[in-house]
């Protein structure tokens, strides 16, 4: 349903406002609209050193100013060299006492820096030095101000990581996030300036070894992410929150989109979760009861989809895109579909990709991915290997991940994703063959053992008690359809009528609900005891 769903940052081409009204709104968004407000990070794909020496191509705020005043509390008040021999001098000797592990220098933390870039992990982790580095950074910044830009250009990456993997958070706190990273930004340029200044150079003071490049080029890789999810975000807002009915005709054409799609690229893929239980019962996403009732199932499109690695997934994901957007559907995203209190939110990948059609009616694609790996009997979603995250941003080659999963360093993340219910894996038995579902006019692929599938993905708005069955479980509370259920109850002329056409769709040759009714015994009442002299109700 689209109550279990995660809301989407959104892209495209916001007016460049501090804190715009543009913004409000949006707690369900990841505040990623605020992105071209809050950040001034106004540079593009290239060679430079530092952001502002790249010529602007979006259209951004610029960096936040430093006022004199605030310049006074983080520029040195005392200056210790007076030449670049002096500079580096200083960088490589300043030793500090860290109890209680002992001394640690600025030279240490050059290494551990460059040593973190190399190693293409997301997060540099726990440092004593670079807290305190941080906290005495006026202190530090008179002898070695390198040191102090380095942990700038870190601090700055770690939020834009926070929003980068956690876009489903509050949106105040993307928004503290932004503010936090444009004033960092203001004070890297303005001691960089200083520091120029100090050494009487005409441009950009020298960096000694110091990483700030590669530093940048990390920042920049999740700007440009961030700069993709900001699109249309007052008008996909609105549609989001109020998406409006739609026809079964409109359902099944969008559905059409999706497995012309699908099948041109030749991926594997299958209906689930509200999607796959419609098809089940009705062979479409509604179906007639008794008494003028109409059991409307699903007000998204929700699919499975399955490559081969997490690379593949990228690549995938963008020609899922391509197509969808030249049948007229207007965009797509991808997500983690991590949870925030996750203790493995910044080693998941983007596993989800949301598409949106906004006309002729609001229609939004589900689509989560996982992987099929190597031989074994079971698919996933997330893993590490060599104790690092698997994703587009690790930079690890299917080849390197595929000879760590080969030798067993690999492991999947079993309490995160789609399929924590099941231990983090599906048994491709569950999958394959792949059956057929009857879709209104078309049909689509459909897991072997469909009920398998819909456990290992049970979420608050699914209940895989009694699937034959219609609940008003996780639809939409102010549904005229859902209204209609919670008020008249089933009774056992509707589960006739389900069974006779699940009895159908069986014998056309398609996957249907028949084997399950019997699941549906010992199952609650869904709604309140009926009058005396009503039907008796049955089990839901």
């Amino acid at each position: 349903s689209r109550a279990a769903k995660a809301t989407p940052p959104i892209r495209g081409s916001l007016r460049a406002m501090p804190f715009s009204p543009g913004c409000s709104g949006l707690d369900r968004l990841g505040g990623a609209c605020c992105l071209v407000a809050a950040l001034g990070l106004p540079w593009a794909a290239g060679e430079a050193d530092t952001p502002s020496s790249i010529e602007r191509v979006r259209p951004l705020a610029t960096a936040r100013q430093i006022s004199p005043g605030e310049l006074e509390g983080f520029l040195p008040d005392e200056v210790h060299f007076t030449s670049a021999q002096e500079l580096e001098s200083h960088c490589r000797s300043m030793t500090f006492s860290m109890k209680p592990s002992g001394s640690a220098s600025l030279e240490d933390f050059r290494q551990t820096v460059g040593d973190f870039y190399e190693s293409g992990t997301a997060a540099i982790g726990e440092s004593a030095l670079y807290n305190f580095i941080w906290l005495r950074r006026r202190e530090v910044a008179s002898r070695c101000p390198l040191a102090v830009l380095q942990v700038l250009v870190l601090r700055i990456e770690m939020l834009l990581v926070g929003v980068y993997t956690q876009s489903a958070q509050a949106r105040d706190r993307h928004l503290a996030a932004f503010h936090e990273a444009a004033e960092l930004h203001g004070e890297f340029s303005a001691l960089d300036a200083w520091l120029s200044g100090m050494l009487q150079l005409p441009g950009e003071a020298p960096r000694l070894g110091w990483p700030l490049k590669r530093g940048w080029a990390r920042v920049k890789h999740y700007y440009d992410v961030l700069w993709t999810d900001v699109h249309d975000s007052e008008d996909a807002w609105a549609t989001m929150e109020k998406p409006g009915p739609i026809s079964d005709e409109l359902y099944h054409g969008a559905l059409d989109d999706v497995a012309r799609v699908l099948g041109e690229l030749g991926v594997e893929w299958w209906p689930c979760r509200g999607t796959l239980i419609a098809l089940l019962r009705h062979g479409r996403r509604s179906g007639p009861l008794s008494r003028g009732l109409v059991d409307v199932v699903e007000r998204d499109i929700d699919v499975m989809l399955g490559v081969e690695d997490e690379q593949a997934w990228v690549r995938v994901a963008r020609d899922v895109e391509r197509g969808l957007l030249a049948a007229g559907w207007d965009r797509c995203w991808t997500k983690s579909s991590a949870e925030t209190s996750s203790a493995h939110r910044d080693a998941t990948r983007r596993d989800l990709l949301y598409c949106l059609r906004i006309e002729p009616a609001y229609m939004l694609l589900d689509v989560s991915s996982y992987i099929l790996g190597d031989l074994g009997p079971d698919v996933f979603v997330h893993r590490v290997c060599d104790g690092r995250s698997v994703d587009d941003s690790t930079g690890a080659s299917p080849e390197a991940v595929a000879a760590a999963a080969a030798a067993g360093r690999c492991e999947v993340l079993g309490d995160v994703g789609p399929l924590r219910h099941g231990g983090g894996r599906l048994r491709k038995a569950a999958i394959r063959p792949l059956a057929r579902c009857r879709a209104e006019g078309i049909e689509v692929p459909c897991p072997s053992r469909p009920l398998e599938t819909i456990q290992a993905m049970v979420h608050s708005g699914l209940d895989a008690a009694c699937i034959a069955l219609p609940t008003t479980k996780g639809r939409e509370a102010d549904d005229v359809w859902t209204l209609r259920l919670a008020e008249s109850g089933l009774v056992p002329e509707d589960v006739r009528i389900l069974r006779e056409r699940s009895s159908r769709l069986q014998a056309m040759g398609f996957l249907s609900m028949a084997p399950y009714f019997d699941n549906c015994s010992a199952a609650s009442l869904l709604l309140p005891p009926v009058a005396p002299d009503a039907p008796t109700p049955v089990p839901a």
